[in-house]
């Protein structure tokens, strides 16, 4: 990615976590990706502040709509490009997390986007825009790309429970769930199959739940039929009112397969999106407390031919 008028620190305070991408030069600010390969990806994620409630010398309060940051995509190498969200200024004094589908026409393998706040040019000078509020960016990410995961993933081939649960969370500032799954394969393999037309077929669906009392009642935010998993998909979920506080369970259920060799799936890549300040992943091949029955290492997840 390349930068004017941008540099890494906390000038804007801390957004998601450490140092942010901070935009306070006088002439240009704006931030450009590389050309990127976007076909298959699904939405982008970052998050945002232009100035700050308090005020602070170094990322002062914005006072009109010239001080928002606009985030464009172009397909032709930067030559024309095309708004896909506007930073409104009276909206970005606190720290904003954005989840912004992808249009069709930005989903190709020469795609770049770029964070860029206005300026005027005056006998072909950009005139000095000190007076802008300054703005920052962090922990950017673009979702729904082949691989869709990485490392060791959990996989499930057990003949008895099927399950992954996590220690109690504190969900009070959660927005989203996020993970990577998949149920069976294209290929239908002995290691990963799945009984699409089976009479059972719907109830070895996995489900996604929350319980607020420690486990002894579940509720079920989404279940996840095997027919539209056969190929791995990253999903995400907005966490129910009802769930965000603290002391809440997440787990991941199968309650039904036909034993060992059959119906196994496998998840990865779990993250919980905060409202504010942060987000967390939660690696569920080595986060302390995760509970899973049944199951044993199997490398990343993947499209199969």
């Amino acid at each position: 990615m390349s930068l004017e008028g941008g540099s890494t620190c906390t000038e804007c305070g801390i957004l998601a976590e450490n140092t942010a991408l901070y935009f306070g030069g006088s002439t240009v600010r704006q931030a450009i990706t590389q050309d990127l390969d976007l076909r298959g990806a699904k939405f982008l994620q970052y998050w945002g502040r232009i100035g700050s409630e308090n005020n602070m010398t170094s990322c002062h309060r914005p006072i009109c709509r010239k001080e928002g940051v606009l985030l464009d995509y172009s397909t032709d190498g930067g030559i024309t490009w095309t708004l896909l969200h506007e930073m409104d200024y009276q909206k970005y004094i606190s720290v904003r997390h954005d989840y912004i589908l992808l249009p069709e026409d930005a989903l190709t393998n020469t795609t770049r986007l770029r964070w860029w706040q206005p300026f005027v040019i005056s006998n072909g000078i950009v005139v000095s825009g000190v007076e802008r509020a300054q703005w920052a960016l962090d922990n950017i990410l673009i979702g729904g790309l082949a691989p869709y995961a990485h490392g060791d993933s959990l996989y499930f081939n057990g003949c008895q429970i099927r399950q992954a649960a996590t220690k109690p969370l504190d969900l009070t500032r959660a927005s989203k769930i996020m993970f990577v799954l998949q149920i069976g394969s294209m290929s239908q393999t002995d290691s990963c199959n799945s009984d699409l037309s089976g009479p059972h077929a719907v109830d070895k669906a996995v489900l996604l739940q929350y319980s607020v009392n420690n486990g002894i009642t579940w509720h079920v935010i989404a279940q996840h039929q095997p027919k539209d998993f056969t190929q791995a998909q990253r999903v995400s979920y907005n966490v129910p009112l009802e769930a965000r506080m603290k002391g809440v369970l997440l787990r991941w259920w199968q309650p039904r397969h036909n034993g060992t060799g059959h119906d196994q799936w496998a998840l990865d890549h779990v993250e919980v999106v905060l409202t504010r300040k942060q987000n967390y992943m939660m690696n569920f091949s080595r986060q302390h407390g995760l509970r899973h029955f049944y199951n044993r290492r199997r490398r990343s997840l993947r499209r199969y031919p």
